[in-house]
């Protein structure tokens, strides 16, 4: 699901960069506003930092290190954290903390959000021994209810333990003057996708299939895979460029 806003509220957010506190205040009432402040009152209080990133979107943050996403869109509030599903640590810790099945629960399926149908269908994943198919994130908690909201704290406790003894594998990014490079080069739509795949398995964000435009699949594993060796000799822009060449062939 992309819940980037693409129109004239996209450039009034980026001159101010909202703090969370604020649009949540505005956006939600009731029980779900206390709900949000209460989790962003947490955040704070636990070194967690809530960054802006997009239209009602902040990328929170331990010591520089992402930790999840947090998005307001369409009168919910969602959760993305950052897990690596081939960590066998955190598999041991989930089943010790009995968190397998909220994360089986809340796993986010395809439904089609760009046109022409161009990011469907989603990814066959396995997660810890069950299998999903047509997924999109995994997981992503929409309006978590209080036994959701423990089991993210926990695993933001295992992942600020990991950011803090520095096991975090290097995250890539792609700057803005090169990404409106690349949008004019590839197409916006063939960018969106491309990106999403290439940086899925860089980040090891997911355990995804073979994406399906991708003819000359071994080719383009070649590329991702010297990208995820992280030698300071490799021009990680470069080696991006020719993964989304092959992503559209």
């Amino acid at each position: 699901m992309f819940l980037q806003d693409k129109d004239s509220k996209f450039k009034d957010q980026g001159k101010v960069k909202p703090k969370i506190e604020e649009i949540a205040s505005e956006y939600f009432k009731g029980e779900t506003k206390k709900s949000v402040i209460d989790f962003i009152a947490y955040l704070r209080s636990n070194k967690m930092t809530p960054q802006w990133a997009s239209v009602n979107s902040w990328k929170i943050l331990y010591k520089s290190k992402s930790v999840a996403f947090i998005k307001l869109w369409n009168g919910s509030w969602y959760i993305d954290p950052d897990i690596d599903f081939n960590d066998n640590g955190f598999e041991m810790y989930a089943k010790q903390e009995k968190l397998e099945k909220h994360i089986w629960k809340n796993i986010e399926p395809c439904i089609n959000c760009l046109p022409n149908g161009q990011c469907t269908p989603g990814r066959s994943v396995k997660i810890y021994g069950k299998d999903f198919k047509n997924v999109c994130h995994a997981p992503r908690f929409k309006n978590p209810n209080d036994a959701e909201v423990d089991c993210i704290k926990k695993i933001f406790d295992y992942r600020k333990g990991i950011v803090a003894e520095n096991k975090v594998p290097k995250t890539f990014y792609i700057g803005k003057n090169k990404r409106e490079e690349l949008v004019k080069k590839f197409g916006l739509p063939n960018f969106e996708m491309g990106y999403e795949v290439i940086m899925s398995y860089i980040n090891q964000d997911i355990v995804a299939e073979k994406p399906k435009k991708t003819k000359d699949f071994n080719k383009f594993f070649g590329i991702y895979t010297e990208i995820k060796k992280n030698d300071p000799k490799i021009n990680f822009l470069k080696l991006f460029e020719m993964g989304l060449e092959q992503y559209i062939k």
